[in-house]
């Protein structure tokens, strides 16, 4: 895909916003999910709904208005059958302007990973939300996250382990010239 401008022609890039599981602090509610001091990540439990935070920035380099595609890296802990549900909720808190009034959510309960067989512990899984619209958003606008696993509505007993939770988004630069605008080098 390329854009044009006067004096330009842009390759589009795809890039990662990304947030490794060691790298979160939980909030302090009772809904925390347990740290897995072996082999680190949070440890989703599979009775109930479990959640951690995530402030998200979009970089000087995104290509503006094109749509985010949010997904979770992830592990079972045993080799049990079922599947695991993953809910993203999200408000946009552009610059100068009031956020979102209520959350929007998003959820995914089956890996994307091309693997045959999901039911092994230990294996690398992810699992892909839909994609976020993001028309009439700018860069250094915030996303305020909120991922769970919603233990009550999925199939697998045991516990889920996050390893990270990225978002993939489209870039065509380094960054913007000046710190607040558009014009990209």
């Amino acid at each position: 895909m390329r854009f044009k401008s006067p004096d330009v022609t842009w390759k589009v890039y795809w890039d990662d916003l990304r947030f490794p599981a060691g790298a979160v602090n939980p909030p302090g509610l009772a809904s925390d999910p347990d740290f897995d001091t072996t082999n680190g990540g949070w440890l989703f439990d599979g009775g109930g709904t479990e959640l951690l935070f995530f402030q998200v920035q979009l970089p000087h380099s995104w290509v503006r208005a094109s749509d985010l595609q949010p997904h979770v890296h992830w592990q079972k802990t045993t080799s049990a059958s079922g599947t695991v549900k993953w809910q993203m909720d999200y408000k946009w808190a552009p610059i100068g302007e009031v956020m979102d009034a209520a959350f929007t959510t998003l959820t995914v309960t089956s890996p994307v990973d091309g693997t045959p067989d999901d039911d092994t512990a230990n294996q690398h899984l992810i699992s892909a939300f839909d994609s976020v619209d993001s028309s009439g958003k700018d860069i250094s606008d915030m996303l305020l996250v909120k991922l769970s696993r919603i233990g009550g509505d999925d199939t697998y007993g045991a516990d889920a382990r996050l390893i990270e939770f990225d978002i993939h988004y489209q870039k065509n630069a380094f960054g913007s010239v000046l710190e607040l605008s558009l014009i990209h080098i």
